[in-house]
């Protein structure tokens, strides 16, 4: 019988994150897919926040211009996307502190070809279509799962097994349902309601195509007509009566548009494509240009034969969160353990945090020659805390959000909305003014029991900027964070030393750490100001980077694109004032700062006492 550590059901973008990032750690899994191809229908489109962050530490920071475009603005309308918007959330500056964009307008087939060409690249991961799990059989150590692949009945062994294979997956209600009561249940939001969601293809008319188009006259070209009538950003809007999400989504170049509206009194006996031609005749009649100049012919119609209708049905959308995470050695991410409405683009997000802050605990539990069943359960149970507090989170954006589209903003909000919008409209203040709060970057500072130490300032999410080594050119930092052999990253504030270096390593040792979760190769030293006197001793030290240097703005490669309001100050600001040492896990969540080598004694007997149990 083949074994493996990890088995993972479904390819979606959760699995197929998670598989890539247990490689990463040297562990192997296979992932097994009932489907032969990826599904050309595209669904969730927008990657959010730190999810971006995620998929760039991947390598998919070449392909994004395959895969979607940097959304720059999220606009809120009172009626239809052309009348002018009410609140506009400015995504392109670097708010969330992470040097990379805050928002991605995706494609989704594109992003899981791109994600299965690296597990395909991994020798530690494997991907298996036309592979359908139908059984699963616990044992002390781990579990048999069976699935049929080839017209055949085969087996496999393994210690964990995750199902990401979406809300109706098998795992969740096939294994977990009947066994240990794991269900979603509604979370903060009890919103559920009907939309009809449609993905269109628009193909640009020309005056070779349609020469008796009005705007020719006007001096239109063939873009300019596109961007008129399906304009750059994303929208939701609320024309009379229905709540709307839409806006230019995947590669710009093949001119993807989503469209969902509510449709709250939907029977089976409705057309949802009459519906949706409906829907848009609004939008595909202008009578003005974007300056609001009237055209001399009156109202102009897009030509409805350059509209391609991909997909169009209605949908049943839902906050809802499993009651728990995992049973025994068995876990849920994804779609698989919560979904949202369209209002934040949280669904695909939330499933790469799930799976980035599981993969390195996997990493651990499989490290570990012995690791009792309650220290495992308890790992395990503050992920689960720890993405509880994520997913509600993001129910807190959707939820806001909603509110602006549904017309139920209370006044508070409407106060505070209105003076932020008033505030951008300035130029100058538009460049610094924070978004609303984004929670997912202040990490999981309020959830209890997680796997930090509260008391040394652990829990918040480290920044992200541009470092180099003295051999190395300009990297993000988070590379940094991701070691061969070992877990955490010991970051070391200051100017490197042999002394300071060899009393950090002390306390490691007496700590009695198994090196698979700290190690001497965990140390990084961070010099906030470049000296050359570091060259001497870079080769002498234990960590694959040494020391690293940040990278300012004026002094980033070309090639590396710079976010408006980056900076270096948000690497040490998320520390605290007066740190000195900062121990890091790899999904960039601090576990510990300490301000001198006794705290940093204390921290690293906490960090025991979370692993032996």
């Amino acid at each position: 019988m083949e074994s493996i550590p990890v088995v993972i059901v479904g390819a979606g973008p959760a699995g197929l994150t998670l598989g890539p990032l247990l490689a990463e750690r040297g562990i192997r899994s296979l992932i097994l897919e009932k489907e032969l191809e990826i599904t050309d229908d595209p669904r969730g489109v927008y990657l959010a926040g730190d999810a971006v962050r995620t998929l760039w530490h991947l390598g998919l920071r070449d392909n994004i211009s395959e895969i979607g475009y940097h959304v720059s603005t999220v606009k809120f309308h009172r009626g239809s996307i052309q009348t002018t918007p009410f609140f506009e959330l400015h995504t392109a500056p670097d708010h969330y502190s992470q040097a990379v964009s805050g928002g991605v307008l995706q494609f989704q087939p594109k992003l899981e070809s791109t994600l299965r060409s690296r597990v395909h690249q991994s020798q530690y991961c494997e991907l298996r279509c036309g592979a359908e799990v139908f059984g699963r059989q616990e044992l002390e150590d781990g579990l048999i799962v069976d699935f049929r692949s080839g017209g055949q009945d085969r087996q496999i062994k393994c210690s964990w097994m995750v199902g990401a294979d979406g809300k109706r997956g098998v795992v969740r209600k096939k294994f977990l349902e009947p066994t240990a009561n794991i269900v979603q249940e509604v979370g903060l939001c009890s919103y559920s309601e009907t939309w009809v969601a449609a993905n269109l293809k628009i193909r640009l008319p020309t005056p070779e195509t349609h020469p008796d188009f009005p705007l020719w006259k006007a001096g239109f070209t063939p873009e300019r007509v596109y961007d008129l009538f399906w304009p750059n950003d994303w929208h939701f809007s609320r024309p009379p009566g229905k709540p709307t999400a839409c806006g230019r989504f995947g590669a710009l170049q093949d001119r993807y548009w989503r469209h969902e509206f509510a449709e709250p009194d939907w029977d089976d006996s409705k057309d949802a494509t009459e519906l949706l031609w409906q829907e848009l005749r609004p939008l595909l009649t202008r009578d003005a240009d974007d300056k609001g100049h009237r055209f001399p012919s009156g109202k102009v119609l897009f030509p409805k034969d350059c509209v391609e209708i991909i997909r169009c049905r209605p949908f049943t959308f839902a906050q809802k969160v499993v009651n728990k995470w995992f049973h025994r050695r068995t876990i849920l991410i994804g779609d698989a353990a919560h979904v949202f409405p369209p209002f934040g683009g949280q669904g695909i997000s939330c499933g790469i945090r799930d799976a980035e802050g599981l993969a390195w605990r996997l990493s651990v539990l499989l490290r570990l020659p012995f690791i009792s069943p309650t220290a495992a359960n308890n790992i395990l149970t503050a992920w689960s805390l720890e993405r509880r507090q994520g997913v509600d989170d993001s129910t807190r954006l959707t939820m806001a959000n909603g509110d602006l589209v549904n017309g139920t903003e209370a006044w508070s909000k409407y106060c505070m909305r209105t003076v932020y919008t008033l505030l951008s409209t300035i130029p100058l203040v538009r460049s610094v003014l924070p978004p609303p709060p984004n929670m997912d970057a202040a990490g999981y500072k309020r959830t209890s029991q997680g796997f930090f130490l509260a008391d040394y300032n652990g829990g918040g999410k480290s920044a992200q900027i541009y470092v180099q080594t003295e051999n190395s050119a300009c990297m993000l930092s988070d590379k940094v964070l991701s070691h061969k052999n070992t877990t955490l990253t010991l970051l070391v504030i200051g100017q490197y030393s042999t002394e300071e270096s060899d009393i950090v390593k002390g306390l490691i040792k007496a700590a009695d750490i198994h090196p698979s979760i700290i190690s001497a190769e965990s140390i990084v030293f961070y010099c906030p100001k470049r000296k050359l006197d570091t060259v001497d001793s870079i080769s002498k030290k234990p960590s694959e980077y040494g020391t690293i240097f940040p990278v300012r703005e004026t002094e980033v490669q070309q090639d590396a694109a710079i976010l408006q309001g980056y900076s270096i100050r948000p690497y040490l600001d998320r520390l605290g004032k007066g740190a000195k040492y900062a121990v890091i896990r790899p999904d960039a969540i601090i576990f510990s700062v300490a301000k001198n080598a006794p705290e940093l004694g204390h921290c690293l007997e906490g960090l025991k006492a979370k692993v032996v149990q």
